[in-house]
Order: C-alpha cells, then sequence, then structure tokens
C-alpha cells in the first residue's frame, strides 16, 4: 500500500500547470496585449503577440475547481491543458493535497472541415468568470471555446461553437472519442475514482455514449455547437449532468459577481479588479460532508480550512458583500475550528495550540508549523466578522471561542511584552524567530474588536483587561520591534533581523501609525518593492502577493492617499491587464503565481476597508475614513451589506453619503461614523 501511495504522489499525480505554462523570470514583467471591455472582460489578443506565450487561469465551482493552461505555439497553433481537481474524491493517503486530479490534454471532440483537420490559430483569450478562446482556422473557420466550471458537479463543460465566417460552405466531420481514466481502489478512499471526457450536442450528458461521427454541412454566416464534459466520478452509478442548467447557473452567478457589489470610481480598472476578485474570492467554496469549506485552490489546497486563509483573510470580508454562501461557510469555518481548542484543565500555558489548517474535508489537521499565531489568526478573523454580522445571537455563540483564544495568545506573551509563537504565516520559509511582529500585531487588532465584543456581553471585566493589555501591546511592538532598518525608521520583524520585510506593513494594517512615513517609504523603496511585486525580504527575490496586498491596504489606512491609490491603481494594472491575469496570485517562483482565493478578498478589503476605510465599531456603527485623491476624487460602494442592511456609500469633495432605503443621509466631515440604529453621523 505505502509503495503504491508513494508512486502515485511522485509518478503519477497529474501536474497541475502544462510544462509550457511554467512561468520563467523573464517574463513576469512581459506586456501582454489585455485591454478590458465595457463588461469588465479582460480580453488578451494572443494572436498580435510574437512567438511562443501562455497563462493560466483557475475557475471553481462547489465539486470541482478547473487549472486550464492555455496559449499559443511557434506556429500560433492552440495549446491548451484542462487539469480538473475533484475536492471530494480523494487519494491515499488523504492529507492537505490528496484531492483527486486529472489533466485533459486532448479534447474528445475532434474536429475535420472539407477532409482536412482543423488546426486552430489562437487569437484572443476573454475572461469574465469563464475563458473564452477564439481562433481561426482554414476555408474561414472560426472556432470559440468557453470553459467554466459547473455550479454544483464535480464537472468542466467547454462549449465548442464552430462558425463558417467564410464565403462558402465547409463540411464538418465531428468526431466523438470518450475519454477515460482509472485510479485503481488501492489508491483511493472509497473506490475506485474515474476521470472521463465525453462529447454531446443536447442540453442533458449522460455518462457511457461511444465514439460517434456528425457530418455537418455549415453554410456562410451558419453555426453548430457541441459540449465537452470533463468530470470525476466514483461508485457504479453512471455521471449525469444537466448542461443547460449548470451553464445557466455559473453565469448567473457571474453576473451577480459583477453587478451586486459594485465599485465605482474614475478608474475603471480599479472597478473591474474589485468585481473580478470578488468573484474568485467567491467562488472558492467547496460543498463537503462536514459543510461549506472556502479554501485556497492552487492545485493543492481543497475542502480544507487554515487559519491564515480563511479565518483571517477571506471571512471578515463576507459580511460586506452579504454573500450567503460566503457567511455561511464563515460561521462553519469557525464552527470546525472550536473542536481543536484545548479544553483540558491544564494551566493555559501548557495547552495545545490551534491547529494551522482542517484538512480533508474535516477528516483530518494539519499542524506541521507548530504554533503560526493561529490562536491570534483566528480571533482576529472572528472579532471582525461578528461585529460586521452585528448579530448579538451570533456573538454569544462564538464569545467563548474568541475568549479561549486571546486567552492562549496572551498566555505567550513574552518578558518584552509581545506575542511569542513558533513561526508564522509562511510556516518556516522564512525566519521569525521567537515573536514576530505579524502574530503581535493581530493579536492586538484582535484586543480592539474584543473590546465591543465584551461590551455587548456586559462583560466589563474582559473588557477592561484587553483595553489594558492593548495599551500595554502598543507600547511592546514599540519597544521592541520599533527599529532602524537597512537605512529606514521602521521595524525588525522579529529579533536579530538585520533586512527589510514585508510584514513591517502590519501596524498600519491596525492603525498603528507611529512609524508610518518611514514604513511607506521602506515598502516601496527599490529594496522591497520591484516590477510591481513586493519581495518577502530584501535579500531574497521571493514574493507574495499576501504581504502587497495588506501593504496596499496599510498604506490608505495610514492616511497617504496618493501614495496608495498610485500603487492600488499599478497593482491593478499589473494583475488584470499584466502577463498573468486578472487575479492576485499567492507566490513566486514557489506556486507558480497560483491564483489563491483569499488573496483575491485581500484585495477587496484593500478596497473596502483601506479606500473607503471602512470599519466596524459597534454592533450597527460603521466608520468611513475615505481616501480622496488627485486620482480618484470621488468613488462610490453600491450593494454593500454590513449589519444586515443593504446600503451604499459615497465619497467626495463635499463629504460622505450613506444611501440607505431610498434615503440619502450625507455629512460634510472628511471621516465620521454612521449608526444605523439612529440612522446618523457621529464625529
Amino acid at each position: 500500500m505505502q509503495l503504491m501511495q508513494t508512486i502515485y504522489s511522485t509518478l503519477l499525480r497529474s501536474r497541475t500547470f502544462a510544462p509550457w505554462a511554467l512561468a520563467k523570470p523573464g517574463s513576469l514583467t512581459a506586456q501582454r496585449r489585455r485591454h478590458l471591455e465595457k463588461d469588465c472582460s479582460v480580453v488578451w489578443e494572443i494572436g498580435r503577440e510574437s512567438g511562443p506565450c501562455s497563462d493560466h487561469l483557475e475557475l471553481s465551482g462547489e465539486q470541482v475547481s478547473a487549472i486550464l493552461s492555455y496559449g499559443k505555439g511557434l506556429r500560433g497553433e492552440l495549446r491548451l491543458m484542462r487539469h480538473l481537481i475533484a475536492p471530494n474524491l480523494r487519494v491515499q493517503p488523504n492529507l492537505t493535497a490528496s484531492s483527486f486530479c486529472h489533466n485533459f490534454s486532448d479534447c474528445p471532440l475532434r474536429l475535420r472541415a472539407n477532409g482536412r483537420p482543423v488546426v486552430e490559430k489562437l487569437q484572443t483569450a476573454c475572461i469574465r468568470g469563464a475563458l473564452l478562446l477564439t481562433s481561426t482556422c482554414a476555408e474561414g473557420l472560426q472556432v470559440r471555446r468557453e470553459l467554466l466550471p459547473t455550479a454544483e458537479f464535480p464537472a468542466l463543460i467547454e462549449t465548442v461553437t464552430l462558425i463558417n465566417g467564410g464565403e462558402q460552405a465547409i463540411t464538418i466531420q465531428a468526431e466523438s472519442r470518450p475519454a477515460a481514466h482509472t485510479l485503481p481502489a488501492s489508491l483511493c478512499v472509497g473506490g475506485p475514482i474515474r476521470a472521463c471526457a465525453g462529447v454531446t450536442q443536447t442540453d442533458f450528458f449522460q455518462e457511457g455514449a461511444g465514439r460517434r461521427l456528425h457530418s455537418i454541412l455549415l453554410q456562410p454566416g451558419e453555426r453548430t455547437q457541441f459540449f465537452c464534459v470533463y468530470f470525476a466520478a466514483q461508485g457504479e452509478e453512471r455521471f449525469q449532468l444537466p448542461i443547460r442548467q449548470q451553464r445557466k447557473a455559473r453565469h448567473s452567478f457571474i453576473a451577480g459577481m459583477f453587478s451586486d457589489l459594485q465599485l465605482v470610481t474614475p478608474l475603471t480598472e480599479l472597478n473591474a479588479q474589485f468585481s473580478h476578485c470578488l468573484l474568485r474570492g467567491s467562488e472558492s467554496i467547496f460543498r463537503t460532508k462536514n459543510g461549506l469549506m472556502h479554501s485556497p485552490g492552487g492545485g493543492n489546497y481543497y475542502a480544507a480550512l487554515w487559519t491564515n486563509d480563511q479565518c483571517e483573510y477571506a471571512n471578515p470580508f463576507f459580511p460586506f458583500s452579504g454573500y450567503e454562501k460566503g457567511i455561511e461557510q464563515a460561521i462553519n469555518c469557525y464552527c470546525l475550528y472550536e473542536a481543536y481548542m484545548d479544553r483540558s484543565d491544564r494551566p493555559m500555558q501548557e495547552k495545545r495550540a490551534l491547529v494551522t489548517s482542517i484538512i480533508a474535508g474535516g477528516d483530518g489537521y494539519w499542524n506541521g508549523a507548530g504554533d503560526r499565531g493561529d490562536g491570534a489568526m483566528y480571533a482576529y478573523g472572528l472579532s471582525r466578522f461578528l461585529l460586521e454580522m452585528g448579530d448579538i445571537a451570533l456573538i454569544r455563540r462564538f464569545y467563548d471561542s474568541f475568549v479561549w483564544c486571546m486567552e492562549f495568545t496572551l498566555s505567550r506573551k513574552t518578558l518584552d511584552g509581545v506575542i511569542a509563537s513558533d513561526s508564522d504565516e509562511l510556516e518556516n520559509r522564512f525566519p521569525s524567530g521567537e515573536a514576530n511582529l505579524f502574530t503581535s500585531c493581530l493579536a492586538f487588532d484582535a484586543m480592539a474588536n474584543g473590546i465591543l465584543l465584551a461590551q455587548a456581553m456586559q462583560d466589563e471585566a474582559r473588557a477592561g483587561l484587553w483595553s489594558r493589555e492593548r495599551s500595554a501591546l502598543r507600547d511592546a511592538i514599540e519597544r521592541y520591534f520599533g527599529r532602524r532598518v537597512e537605512g529606514y525608521d521602521t521595524y525588525r520583524y522579529y529579533d536579530g533581523n538585520q533586512t527589510l520585510r514585508s510584514w513591517i506593513c502590519m501596524p498600519l494594517t491596525v492603525e498603528i501609525f507611529d512609524r508610518a512615513d518611514e514604513t511607506v517609504r521602506a515598502l516601496f523603496s527599490e529594496k522591497l518593492y520591484q516590477n510591481g511585486m513586493l519581495r518577502t525580504s530584501s535579500d531574497n527575490r521571493t514574493t507574495w502577493d499576501r504581504s502587497l496586498l495588506y501593504a496596499l491596504r496599510g498604506v490608505l489606512l495610514a492616511g497617504k492617499a496618493e501614495e496608495g491609490t498610485r500603487a492600488l491603481l499599478d497593482y491593478c494594472r499589473n494583475r488584470l491587464l499584466g502577463s498573468h491575469a486578472p487575479y492576485p496570485f499567492e507566490a513566486y517562483p514557489e506556486g507558480n503565481r497560483a491564483q489563491l482565493a483569499a488573496e483575491s478578498l485581500l484585495f477587496a478589503r484593500a478596497v473596502t476597508e483601506g479606500l473607503f476605510g471602512l470599519r466596524a465599531v459597534g454592533l450597527a456603527q460603521m466608520r468611513i475614513r475615505p481616501q480622496l485623491s488627485s486620482l480618484c476624487p470621488e468613488m462610490q460602494l453600491n450593494g454593500l451589506r454590513l449589519f444586515g442592511r443593504s446600503f451604499g456609500v459615497a465619497a467626495g469633495p463635499d463629504g460622505i453619503t450613506i444611501l440607505l432605503d431610498g434615503r440619502a443621509f450625507r455629512t460634510a466631515q472628511a471621516q465620521a461614523v454612521f449608526d444605523f440604529e439612529t440612522l446618523s453621523f457621529t464625529t
């Protein structure tokens, strides 16, 4: 058994990206012929690029994720590989990256035009929640391939449309060649798993159709359509798929993500990037046997939860959008972690730390980096989420769990007054010392929120305790971490750290601005910020978008409107229209810039919390501190859902406006707090 598992993991497991779609250092800043359409679609005129080029894109549904490597070869020919992941179908051993996956390099539909094989020359690639590839061929034939994940099945649908754009009739011979690959039961959890591909021209697909040949005469201007279905299945029952219903569901989801919560500014790229990030951050929610789980994706991380990606990054955003599945999975996420809180009678200093991740649909956990400050991550995210929901019943439900995390975190306080942890969210990829800046900042912010939660619970003792501890921790952060590093009066990341680190942005994100000017200078110096990416450390080329996105939020929170908006716009132009579009990504060189979902919500939070300065400061009170600039002198967010209320926020030279229930509430103040119970602004 162990030998077969080793063979599978090292030799048989499908590679996430096609070899020709692996990024090379020289291609990271390549200028691409991409542009935006009015509906925010990102169009790549790849046919106008010189030489071979490629990119990759992840798309997700409740039971599937697909990473599509696409591009053109030396002669302009279409290149396309479909990496299909089924999060709930598991292989042995059932670990973090054990979701079943399979590569489909060939399409089960083989085409000939007037007796000759169809060679597709890729001209454009369009992205708006789906991938639409348009190619030209001989005889005036055009081929369009739309690839999208199903909403509720472990399947990818590729709609192939053939259009006669010439002046003569074309005889099309379309041969369907079903494909099937079975992974034996010895390598799987729950029996053998099969990966299959088939073709239909109807609205309903059923596994089992054999090889077929279709002959179609296409007159000039006519078109015909086929549906190629790539799926994974387990058990004896034949796989069935209602194609029309699933395509409609996906397109409805896309339309909602681009309209329900909408950013309106003079900056077209910023508006579009916001919508694309809402979609990517919201689609990566998988229905598992233990409920909905938001997961990173990227080829390895499915049907699983992390205290950073989910508890800390993603969950605090969903109350802003009101996305029901996002809120449901956030509550489920915080519930599932409660089972790993050590409730024994041992002193808190001796208790086990909260686990890093809950994996395999809830069947296991991973804690390989020790205590990363996971309790602080959970407390930070949970407290923001609860305040944003503004639901006292929900606060009562989770208050004890928040208290546990805060007590555990404070039990790790060192003699210097900062919070110790074994590692940080980079899990020992880079040194973090005995105590790091990241963990202490999260604890500082969690206590600010905790004071409000305690007051709502009429727990004045803990409100007073956390107020004192928060004040002491702020002083300790300055004493312990505040240093001159590489010529900047900013922060060291840990004791002994002598190089600039990207996470020096953390104090800004939790509204500690004592060293804001120098920290902003350091972050955007050539030592860290290069080619639109933020180095993890000034002495290493590794970049992570998550720290850059925290930095963008922090710079705006610090009131650096001009610098922050300019950097935010540069980021949009780089990610949306650059060499790897359209979403934020994880890391390089690690991960081949995988489009992990929570990073997209970190971008969204750079807008809501950074650009608009929105923060829940009470159960029904929202602070608004918009950062207007010469680039963005006015802005509006429509469709916000904080505290369960639907409203809009507008800001401009004349002040702030709340649009609620058909009424407009205005203040001339540059920043204010709006009370949703009294429907009035306070200073």
